[in-house]
């Protein structure tokens, strides 16, 4: 089976999205709050790849969502985040646990 031109862009887009999707995800969210935002940023970026290339039809959104899925999935857990840039752009972003400033007591 071939991929259409709004899956091939579905899933270069999806590879570049686990750094995006680490300025939103806090560590201390659970793992499925994190997996939840990233099946709704899948979802954006289906609909987005599909409605771009004139492919916003059922079955062509639905195969651009779960393509965008499997990709960001996959690119996390092989690229982002053994390099560490992932988790460190969450750690970096996280707003919960840290001083903003110098603290005087």
């Amino acid at each position: 089976m071939e991929m259409t031109d709004a899956q091939l862009w579905a899933a270069a887009l999806a590879v570049l999205l686990p750094p995006v999707i680490a300025i939103v995800n806090q560590p201390r969210w659970s793992g499925a709050v994190k997996g939840l935002f990233m099946i709704l940023v899948a979802a954006g970026d289906g609909m987005g790849t599909a409605y771009f290339n004139d492919s916003f039809t059922g079955k062509s959104v639905v195969t651009c969502m779960l393509t965008a899925v499997l990709v960001i999935g996959v690119a996390y857990h092989t690229l982002w985040r053994p390099s560490g840039i992932a988790p460190g752009i969450e750690a970096a972003t996280s707003t919960g646990g840290r001083p903003s400033g110098p603290t005087s007591v």
